[in-house]
């Protein structure tokens, strides 16, 4: 099964949660601001990226099941 990463990157404020969790996931720009809009989930990252999700605040970050539908409990991987 197949998760995405979706971002409203323009809702960003930079407070970088997210990379604590997963940072070779969740890029940041130098002042920790989110660099790209989502990604593809790698084969068994689905926590690390699913924990980076939920810890935004502003819950900028959305997490996708293969068939489209937003993720809202830790996924098995």
């Amino acid at each position: 099964m197949g998760y995405k990463i979706v971002i409203d990157k323009a809702q960003c404020v930079g407070h970088a949660r997210c990379a604590n969790f997963a940072p070779h996931l969740y890029k940041l720009d130098d002042s920790g601001y989110i660099l790209g809009e989502g990604f593809d989930v790698p084969e068994g990252e689905e926590l690390a990226a699913f924990r980076g999700a939920r810890s935004c605040p502003e819950r900028v970050i959305t997490m996708l099941d293969a068939d489209g539908n937003q993720v809202t409990k830790t996924p098995v991987g």
